[in-house]
């Protein structure tokens, strides 16, 4: 006699079976679209829009006021430093931390002020008629 619970596995392990199988043959299928469509691009050369901004960018590079390679010898002895056009600068954009802002427990960075050591300040004399009588005890103050 059959057991219920073996059939029930069996069943069980065919469909996880089928179901692998054919996550498996989707995605040799898809790499094998993806080679195809790629290899077809290859073929096909680069777009007319690459070509008329690649032929626009050589057309720049030559007509600027010194040639391309004297510019980067230039750089390369001074340093970006000494030229104003293109010496490092912070960045004003802040749009790389702003999404920080919106997860859960984020606390902003607040600036302390520095705390310096202070020399001890020298007694302040107090007036003689809020100083305590000599002989007695102060006054109850009714609690």
């Amino acid at each position: 006699m059959s057991n219920g619970k073996t059939e029930l596995f069996v069943f069980l392990g065919a469909a996880f079976a089928a179901l692998i199988g054919l996550v498996v043959l989707n995605r040799l299928y898809a790499s094998y679209i993806d080679v195809r469509y790629h290899a077809r691009l290859a073929e096909a050369g680069p777009a007319e829009g690459m070509l008329a901004a690649r032929q626009d960018d050589q057309a720049k590079l030559q007509q600027g006021k010194i040639p391309l390679d004297q510019a980067i010898a230039r750089i390369a002895q001074r340093g970006r430093d000494s030229f104003n056009s293109i010496a490092p600068a912070p960045s004003q954009d802040l749009s790389a931390i702003s999404g920080w802002i919106h997860r859960p427990g984020f606390k902003p960075v607040v600036a302390h002020p520095i705390r310096i050591a202070r020399a001890p300040a020298a007694p302040t004399p107090q007036p003689e008629a809020a100083q305590a009588p000599a002989g007695g005890t102060a006054a109850p103050t009714g609690n």
